[in-house]
């Protein structure tokens, strides 16, 4: 108990804090159009036309590593991260880092690793590293590495991979009082990366879920630690995993409580298929698969607009790297949206709601949905 209260009053006061300071550093953002975020792996480094489309298209754009990468990805960041705001100082760039697995392309970061911060597990499904963040030195280690992507790389704020989920995995490889420690020692990891960051820093986490019907809401208890969330499942592959109509009215009503609270939401949809559940249509040329993510665009992002509040972005693509559709646009995105004129309304499993420039409705139920502009 010695160590929970001090972690838990410093929970508090960072709560606190955080309300104070809501918004600062966010994005620019308005409801002119749909509001769009960019996720993608930076690779080698993107050409000059791929930097340029971005900066335009994006004010919300997060890199990270995926495919053939040569040397460090640290550094690639750091010259995407440059190269975006120099076409647009308004966009905000985020520096993808995990919380709880060592990615290997992080190699100038993960040299610095404490030598006896690994997670010691029963058993796991990979070889992975997994952090110890019960550990004082761990915590030292990855916050210093998030100040470095804000005030020696040029980002302006981290995107923490694997921090809504972390738990489920922690529990699959030890026992329930380290999980403890470690739910403890991963928000006090986020308040000590945010006082090293910097008051205006951006800290996104991911997975945010709603009830599933198994583990209960995912990621909540992390938004008033940090300034939002992707809900990176919606639909994902329902060919493979047929989310039910119960859990995607979950994940709408996740999504619109974290907008209530003033909080970023990265709403990600899915064209029905991705780079891991459909391989035979993955080798269809890129034509063919951005035409078929067009035809089917209307549901993810009706169910996203239904949701939607203040810093709620839409991301469409069907995976991480760029040639996963980031750099695809679709009618939807150039037509004017305006401001909703209210909450959703629901009747069972259909929802309804009204824009100054659209008319939104969706069935949950029967997975269709109908967006008429104006």
């Amino acid at each position: 108990m010695k160590r929970t209260l001090p972690l838990f009053s410093a929970v508090l006061v960072f709560v606190f804090a955080a309300a104070a300071r809501a918004h600062e550093g966010y994005p620019d953002f308005d409801w002119d159009r749909v509001p769009l975020y960019a996720h993608l792996s930076i690779g080698n480094g993107l050409t000059a036309e791929q930097y340029a489309f971005l900066a335009d298209h994006y004010d919300l754009i997060a890199f990270q590593a995926g495919g053939r990468i040569d040397g460090p990805i640290e550094p690639k960041i750091a010259a995407g991260a440059r190269a975006i705001k120099k076409r647009n100082p308004r966009a905000k760039v985020l520096f993808y880092w995990s919380c709880d697995l060592m990615k290997r392309p992080w190699r100038l970061s993960n040299a610095a690793f404490p030598s006896d911060g690994r997670l010691t597990v029963a058993e796991t499904r990979s070889d992975g590293v997994y952090f110890d963040v019960s550990r004082t030195d761990v915590r030292t280690w990855w916050s210093d590495v998030a100040a470095r992507a804000v005030h020696e790389y040029g980002c302006d704020g981290i995107f923490v991979d694997g921090a809504g989920t972390a738990t489920i995995k922690w529990r699959r490889v030890t026992d329930a009082d380290k999980v403890a420690a470690l739910q403890e020692g991963l928000s006090a990891m986020l308040i000590e990366a945010r006082k090293k960051m910097g008051p205006q820093a951006i800290i996104i986490f991911n997975p945010l879920h709603g009830d599933d019907g198994k583990h209960g809401p995912l990621g909540e208890q992390l938004l008033s630690i940090t300034d939002g969330a992707m809900m990176d499942d919606f639909d994902r592959a329902p060919e493979v995993r047929d989310p039910g109509k119960e859990y995607l009215a979950a994940e709408i009503e996740e999504m619109r409580k974290a907008a209530n609270m003033g909080k970023i939401v990265v709403f990600k949809g899915w064209p029905g298929f991705t780079w891991w559940s459909d391989p035979e249509l993955l080798k269809k040329p890129h034509d063919e698969l951005h035409r078929i993510a067009a035809e089917r665009i209307s549901f993810p992002l009706a169910c996203y607009l239904v949701g939607a509040g203040r810093y709620s972005y839409f991301c469409y693509t069907w995976g991480w790297l760029g040639e996963h559709g980031t750099f695809d646009r679709y009618p939807e995105f150039e037509k004017p949206l305006g401001p909703p004129k209210g909450e959703a309304t629901r009747d069972g499993w259909t929802y309804r709601r009204e824009f100054e420039h659209a008319s939104v409705f969706v069935d949950l139920e029967h997975k269709t949905a109908r967006i008429e502009w104006r």
